[in-house]
């Protein structure tokens, strides 16, 4: 229903404020190919911004000469027009020749639903005009957003260059090893005692660790120690970022040097060790893409916030049971 709302709105809008309803004989003069034989590429690519892609017949309006067939009433919308409104329907999205063809053969079916609609006077009914203002703020608010994107979105490379000098220590890079002891086993022993012996174990496996013993021997040593069956996930957890980490642990393990190890972390349901192997930071070539977005993103919320930082709604709580927003 609102896809349909929308392409009333934007489409029917749009298309019948430049042009008027036509006798066929007045249609441009153009004969349309049957609508069951594709046109070929080359054909496609030479239609002009102005010529009809689009003739639905049968929309006389209620005014004019009712000795006028209902077939010779036509309503051409120009290539323009509809590629307008596929930008709008699917924004940055691919249009599939299927999906331009579902939208032609709705528009038609739309255009008959409006006419029969005004026809009972049903755009002059209150819910009518509440719809369409509602529509047109959100399909306004869209277009700004849109646009507030795109102008967002250019990034030149002093920014890039003075983002990434700011951020380097976001960038850092640390290859880890995680070693982890679950603070509990329901198989086997009472819950505090497998806890107690999981920190007991995890102590003595971090000494074992900072002099250099293999982490992944360690941790399986370590579920052996504690009952648990099948092998212990690997420890070699790849390439992490500090905000890829736990708060607390990811402070410790980037102030760490390669080749040592944290203390025993205490986390949620697990006693966790780290072991850094190796510590990097990646050219500003390599994190360029991530910039952009991140300064596009920052842009964007910057000139949202200048339009929408002012207002405020006040709601009446005795009628939405909450306090007002702001």
């Amino acid at each position: 229903m609102v896809r349909k709302a929308l392409l009333i709105v934007v489409f029917t809008g749009a298309v019948l404020a430049q042009n008027a309803h036509l006798s066929a004989s007045e249609y441009r003069g153009v004969t349309h190919p049957s609508p069951t034989v594709a046109p070929k590429l080359a054909e496609t690519a030479s239609l002009a911004s102005d010529d009809p892609v689009l003739s639905v017949h049968g929309v006389c309006r209620e005014e004019e000469n009712k000795s006028i067939s209902a077939d010779d009433c036509t309503l051409g919308v120009s290539r323009q027009q509809f590629e307008d409104l596929m930008s709008i329907l699917s924004p940055g999205g691919q249009v599939t020749p299927e999906m331009k063809q579902h939208v032609a053969k709705t528009y038609a079916e739309l255009i008959a639903l409006d006419g029969a609609a005004r026809e009972l006077g049903l755009d002059n009914s209150p819910q009518y005009q509440t719809t369409m203002r509602w529509l047109e703020a959100k399909t306004l608010a869209d277009l700004l957003r849109r646009r507030l994107e795109k102008e967002s979105s250019w990034v030149s490379e002093a920014e890039i260059g003075a983002y990434y000098r700011k951020q380097l220590p976001r960038f850092e890079e640390v290859r880890i090893r995680r070693l982890v002891l679950p603070k509990s086993n329901l198989t086997v022993g009472a819950p505090q005692k497998v806890e107690l012996d999981a920190q007991r174990i995890a102590a003595e496996l971090r000494e074992r660790a900072a002099h250099g013993e293999d982490m992944d021997q360690l941790q399986r040593e370590g579920y052996q120690a504690l009952g648990f069956r099948g092998l212990p996930p690997a420890t070699d957890i790849g390439i992490r970022r500090k905000a890829n980490l736990p708060s607390e642990a990811g402070e410790e393990i980037f102030s760490l040097r390669p080749g040592d190890v944290s203390k025993v972390e205490n986390e949620t349901y697990s006693f966790v060790i780290y072991k850094v192997e190796a510590k990097s930071r990646p050219s500003q070539e390599r994190v360029k893409d991530e910039i952009i977005r991140e300064i596009a993103k920052e842009k964007l919320e910057r000139a949202l916030k200048n339009i929408t930082g002012q207002v405020r709604a006040d709601l009446n709580e005795q009628y939405f049971g909450t306090a007002s927003t702001e």
